[in-house]
């Protein structure tokens, strides 16, 4: 005990020692200009002992491996010796190897909403002219988007905020199951990200063509038929602090999107859209989340009217359960729109090494409420509400949800699901 005791006194005497950090080298650089990585390597310069170097070092070493410029990334440290204030000096060594610039990549992904995959395979073409500026090619078929392709070149601008700047063109071909309509959209978009007020903002500015066509539908949905032209300004603020996006037991997600359509084309509106959810963790394992929703369209022209692509729907595994998806009015959906969901969550009461389920299932209990329309009162009359319970299950990427709901309040022209119903994607009320 003794023995052990001493050897941890004097590790942590070793670590109090006061160092100088006289330099910082790095090796292996090729195309990576160094003004990319030097505001990375600085901080290191500061630490006055070995414990915050460490720390440092470690800090580097991620952000460098989030700028995906290396395959590599080894650290050493060089002892120097004594100064003439008999403090010791010592020298940093970064070895990098440089990653391909080429990268072919396949995944799956679900970023267009519920219940919807995509397969995705894309070409990029890494670090152009030094600066990580980067060129993706993707081809994407799935679900929802039958298919679709787009190029984006992305240009990182390298400050204490890390900004991206992002430019790309794409075709998609989309089909709507609900109402059984397709859109063929071709767009265009300037986009540039960057870190604010704790959160991430976007600013964008769009142009999209899109054709409206289909099969057999109402009569109101096949009056929108044919081409449409957009020109947008966009800006959405996201501040997430939960511990899990998927599954989250504590922190918030606060979402703010504004867009303003009119500049050119058809369509003429201010569209606001704002998402909040809490999460604590509660007694007895239980963990709690209040989801809160609302948006609202406002038409600047009599001209122009906003069409069924940009208006909003309620209902699904995702928002109101105990519906089928887009089952709250559907299928002409609305201008305005509110959601509410309040749920309780708890591990499943076993072992989480029986059969390794508990790590990655949670039971919930839930009570969904919303409502859609064209007014005020569409908002306040007849709300749609729900209750229920289900097995929350983590799978990579996605959040999958088996769930009994029962609705409560519904209207004869909304579509209900009454007893099991299936979701899975990445955002959940």
């Amino acid at each position: 005990m003794t023995t052990s005791q001493d050897n941890k006194n004097l590790l942590l005497k070793v670590l109090k020692h006061k160092i100088r950090v006289k330099s910082v080298k790095i090796d292996g650089l090729r195309r990576v200009k160094e003004d990319v990585i030097l505001p990375h390597l600085k901080p290191m310069l500061k630490a006055n002992n070995l414990s915050t170097l460490f720390g440092l070092i470690d800090a580097t070493h991620t952000n460098l491996d989030t700028l995906d410029a290396f395959d590599k990334i080894d650290v050493s440290i060089d002892h120097l010796g004594r100064n003439s204030d008999h403090v010791n000096e010592v020298s940093l060594r970064i070895a990098v190897c440089e990653a391909s610039r080429h990268k072919l990549g396949m995944n799956v992904s679900s970023d267009k909403g519920l219940n919807d995959g995509n397969f995705n395979m894309s070409y990029t073409a890494r670090n152009l002219f030094g600066r990580l500026e980067s060129l993706r090619v993707n081809y994407v078929k799935g679900t929802k988007i039958s298919d679709g392709c787009s190029v984006v070149f992305n240009k990182p601008y390298f400050s204490k905020k890390m900004s991206l700047f992002k430019m790309g063109v794409s075709k998609e071909n989309m089909l709507n199951r609900t109402a059984n309509y397709m859109t063929s959209d071709v767009k265009s978009s300037a986009v540039y990200q960057m870190q604010l007020l704790g959160g991430k903002s976007e600013l964008s500015a769009e142009a999209l063509w899109q054709q409206i066509h289909g099969g057999h539908v109402p009569m109101k949905i096949r009056e929108e038929f044919g081409h449409h032209l957009k020109c947008a300004l966009r800006h959405k603020y996201v501040r997430d602090t939960r511990d899990d996006t998927l599954v989250a037991t504590t922190g918030s997600r606060h979402s703010v999107e504004t867009e303003l359509a009119g500049f050119m084309g058809d369509v003429n509106h201010v569209k606001v859209n704002l998402e909040s959810q809490f999460n604590a963790k509660l007694l007895l394992g239980y963990s709690g989340a209040l989801s809160l929703r609302a948006g609202l369209i406002h038409e600047l022209s009599e001209n122009r009217r906003t069409w069924i692509t940009d208006k909003f729907f309620c209902g699904g595994p995702g928002s109101v359960r105990g519906f089928y998806e887009d089952g709250v009015g559907r299928p002409l959906g609305g201008t305005m729109h509110w959601g509410a969901g309040l749920s309780l969550s708890r591990n499943l009461p076993f072992s989480p090494h029986i059969w390794g389920l508990g790590k990655f299932m949670r039971m919930h209990h839930f009570v969904n409420a919303g409502n859609l329309g064209n007014n005020k009162n569409d908002l306040i009359i007849d709300p749609r509400l729900s209750v229920g319970s289900g097995i929350i299950m983590k799978i990579a990427n996605f959040r999958m949800e088996i769930n009994y709901a029962v609705p409560l309040r519904y209207k004869p022209s909304d579509v209900v699901n009454h007893g099991l119903q299936f979701g899975i994607g990445v955002n959940f009320m």
